[in-house]
C-alpha cells in the first residue's frame, strides 16, 4: 500500500509539535535524533510544496502576458 503523502500544514504542525517538545523540556537524548530526523523530512515536504506552487503560480501569471 502507497504511504500518503501529506499536505504543507500538516507538515508544518509535525515541525512545530516537534519544536514544542523540544522547546518544553529537556529532550529525550534516545528520541531526539529520530525528531530531528523526521523533522528534516517535513521541512523538505514544505520545501517543495513551496517550489511547485510557486511554479504554478509563475505559470499561470504566464499565461496572463
Amino acid at each position: 500500500m502507497a504511504k500518503k503523502e501529506i499536505g504543507f500544514n500538516e507538515a508544518m504542525n509535525g515541525i512545530e509539535q516537534i519544536l514544542k517538545n523540544i522547546e518544553e523540556g529537556e529532550p529525550d537524548i534516545d528520541r531526539l535524533s529520530e525528531d530531528v530526523r523526521k523533522a528534516a523530512e517535513l521541512i523538505k515536504i514544505c520545501r517543495r510544496r513551496l517550489r511547485e506552487t510557486g511554479e504554478k503560480i509563475d505559470g499561470i501569471m504566464e499565461e496572463l502576458r
